[in-house]
C-alpha cells in the first residue's frame, strides 16, 4: 500500500456513520520530514505528491500540502508536509510545525543518507532527541488542558507494541508515529558487506527501540 492508500483507509473509517447515524470528523494529517542534509527529503515529498517538478534545496523550514478527492463530489483529503532543511543545524525550528492543535494527527519521517555512514548516528540522535523533547512538552501540557487527548496518544503508542514480545519492557516508543527512511541505497549497496551489516543492525535497533517503521 502507498501512503495515500493508508491515509484513505483511515479517513474512510472515520467517515463511516456511528451508532447515532452521524458522520465522524475527517482529520487533516501533518508530516514533518527531517534528516540528513541533501539526503533526498524533497525528492520523496515531490514523488508522494506526484508532482512533475525538479526538487530544489530546502531553505530552513518549508511547507507544502496536497489535496486529493477519493471520488466525485467528495471532500478532499489534506496532507500537510513540513520539511526541515540543514540537517541538524536548525533544530530549534522543529517546534514550529508540531503543536498541541495537530499533535494527535502528526507523524515524523526521518530520512538518513546511507552514503554518509559517519554522519548517520549523530544526525539521527540529535533530531530524534530534540523532536521527542518537544513532543513530550506538548503532552505534559495536554495532561492539564486536555487529558483525554494526551491519554489517547499515549495509549496509541502502547497499542502499536507487541505485548508478548520479549523486549516489551525494554523499548521506549516514540510519542508520535515515526518512519525512518534510508536514502541513496544504490551507493550503500556498493559498500563492503561488513559496513552494510553494521549500518543495517544499527538502524534496525533504533527502529525497534522507538517502535518505528524502517524503509
Amino acid at each position: 500500500d502507498t501512503l495515500w492508500d493508508l491515509a484513505i483507509a483511515e479517513v474512510e473509517k472515520r467517515e463511516n456513520p456511528d451508532k447515532d447515524g452521524k458522520r465522524l470528523e475527517v482529520w487533516e494529517k501533518s508530516v514533518l520530514f527531517m534528516g540528513s542534509k541533501n539526503g533526498g527529503k524533497t525528492t520523496i515529498i515531490v514523488r508522494c505528491l506526484e508532482r512533475e517538478e525538479a526538487p530544489k534545496p530546502t531553505l530552513a523550514l518549508e511547507y507544502t500540502f496536497g489535496r486529493r478527492a477519493r471520488r466525485h463530489n467528495a471532500p478532499k483529503d489534506i496532507a500537510h508536509f513540513w520539511e526541515l532543511g540543514g540537517g541538524t543545524s536548525l533544530l530549534e525550528l522543529i517546534r514550529i510545525p508540531i503543536s498541541s492543535h495537530n499533535i494527535k494527527s502528526f507523524a515524523v519521517v526521518l530520512v538518513l543518507d546511507l552514503s554518509k555512514p559517519n554522519e548517520l548516528w549523530t544526525t539521527m540522535e540529535k533530531l530524534l532527541q530534540v523532536t521527542r523533547n518537544h513532543v513530550n512538552k506538548i503532552l505534559t501540557k495536554l495532561e492539564k488542558t486536555n487529558p483525554e487527548v494526551s491519554a489517547e496518544i499515549k495509549q496509541r503508542m502502547q497499542n502499536n507494541l507487541q505485548r508478548d514480545h520479549p523486549d516489551y519492557e525494554l523499548v521506549d516508543p516514540f510519542p508520535v508515529p515515526l518512519v525512518i527512511i534510508g536514502s541513496k541505497y544504490d551507493i550503500f549497496h556498493e559498500f563492503d558487506s561488513e559496513m552494510r551489516k553494521i549500518i543495517s543492525k544499527s538502524l534496525r535497533f533504533v527502529s525497534h527501540y522507538y517502535g518505528a517503521s524502517l524503509v
